[in-house]
C-alpha cells in the first residue's frame, strides 16, 4: 500500500514520523536564520550572524554548489519544518562526504526526529549516492549530536555490507 503524500510539499526521502524535502530559499530563509543565530545551535554550527537576507543568499549558494546537499526535515504528522540535514564537501573520486543535522525548532528536541534524519540521510549517502564514507563531526558537549549518530549507525550498520563506513 502506498503512502498518501499529496499533503507533503516537495517530499524527497519519506521517513516513519518525517519526511525530507528541499529547502525553498524565499519560503524557509526566516527559520534558517533564526535557528543560525540561536545561542545553542550556533555553539555547533556558526559563529556568524545570519540575517533572513544573507539566509536566503546561503541557502542559494548551497543548491549551486555540486559539492553539498541540503534538505529541511519535515514532520509529516503537521507539515512543519524542525531543521536541516546535509552532506558536504561531497568528494566523488572518493566517494566521501562530511554529515551534519540540526533540529531547529527547540519543541522537537529530544524526540528522535535527529535521529531518523540522521538513518535517512546515511542510507541515501550510501545507497543513492554511492559514498564509501561519510563522516560527522560532532563537538564533544553535543550530547545530543553523538547520540543521534550512535543510534543511526547501529541502524546503518546492519543494512549496508562492503566498504561503506561511517566515521564519527
Amino acid at each position: 500500500m502506498t503512502e498518501d503524500i499529496s499533503h507533503m510539499q516537495n517530499p524527497f526521502i519519506i521517513g516513519e514520523r518525517i519526511y525530507l524535502r528541499p529547502l525553498e530559499p524565499a519560503q524557509d530563509n526566516h527559520l534558517y536564520s533564526t535557528w543560525m543565530n540561536n545561542e545553542e545551535i550556533r555553539r555547533y554550527f556558526s559563529i556568524y550572524p545570519t540575517s533572513d537576507t544573507r539566509g536566503k543568499e546561503r541557502l542559494e549558494l548551497l543548491y549551486k554548489d555540486g559539492k553539498h546537499i541540503i534538505f529541511g526535515v519535515v514532520l509529516k504528522s503537521d507539515n512543519r519544518l524542525i531543521g536541516l540535514v546535509g552532506l558536504k564537501d561531497i568528494n566523488n573520486v572518493n566517494q566521501s562526504a562530511e554529515f551534519y543535522v540540526i533540529i531547529g525548532d527547540r519543541s522537537a528536541w529530544g524526540k528522535g526526529y535527529g535521529t531518523e534524519a540522521t538513518k535517512l540521510m546515511f542510507r541515501y549517502g550510501f545507497m543513492e549516492l554511492n559514498l564509501n564514507r561519510i563522516q560527522t563531526q560532532d563537538m564533544e558537549e553535543n550530547v545530543g549530536g553523538w547520540r543521534a549518530d550512535e543510534k543511526a549507525l547501529q541502524h546503518t550498520a546492519k543494512r549496508i555490507s562492503g566498504e561503506s563506513m561511517i566515521v564519527i
